[in-house]
């Protein structure tokens, strides 16, 4: 699942490189039409809050066994605590699989050094540790990122 995922580069990255059978592209916006071609893409074009009714009356997500079992976001928020908040409600309600994996990219809205990035990100993750069982998480300021951006990505079980 690619939550904020318009244009798609996620989305074709899960696709040509992960060998994912089907990726929910979740976005209001509009992918890009190479991403929109591929057979594997199921754009639902909303937010994710309304999604997560939809993704459970999918078969492949309700049942047993199933559920998303990858979930990718780099959505565009000015409180990046909400991206956690999303990937627990879909937790809570039954949209991930067991042990899911998640990469989110958080997006620092305050400051403009490292220390103060890394501080607000630090603050979240801890927070997330506390509601929620997790496993392997780690933080990186990859390549992509912007200055005030950071990777987070581990397993929640």
């Amino acid at each position: 699942l690619d939550c904020g995922s318009a244009p798609g580069g996620w989305t074709k990255y899960l696709i040509e490189h992960f060998g994912c059978k089907q990726v929910y592209s979740i976005d209001p916006g509009e992918l890009s039409p190479s991403v929109m071609k591929l057979k594997e893409t199921m754009h639902m074009q909303m937010k994710i809050q309304y999604a997560l009714p939809k993704l459970l009356e999918d078969e492949a997500v309700a049942s047993d066994g199933g559920g998303v079992k990858l979930w990718v976001s780099d959505m565009c928020l000015h409180n990046m605590a909400e991206q956690v908040e999303l990937l627990l409600l879909a937790k809570e309600e039954g949209v991930l699989a067991p042990n899911a994996f998640f990469v989110l990219t958080l997006k620092c809205v305050v400051g403009h050094s490292k220390l103060a990035y890394d501080a607000q990100v630090k603050k979240v993750v801890d927070k997330f540790f506390m509601d929620a069982n997790l496993n392997c998480v780690e933080t990186f300021h990859l390549f992509s990122n912007r200055s005030g951006e950071r990777t987070v990505i581990g397993y929640i079980k």
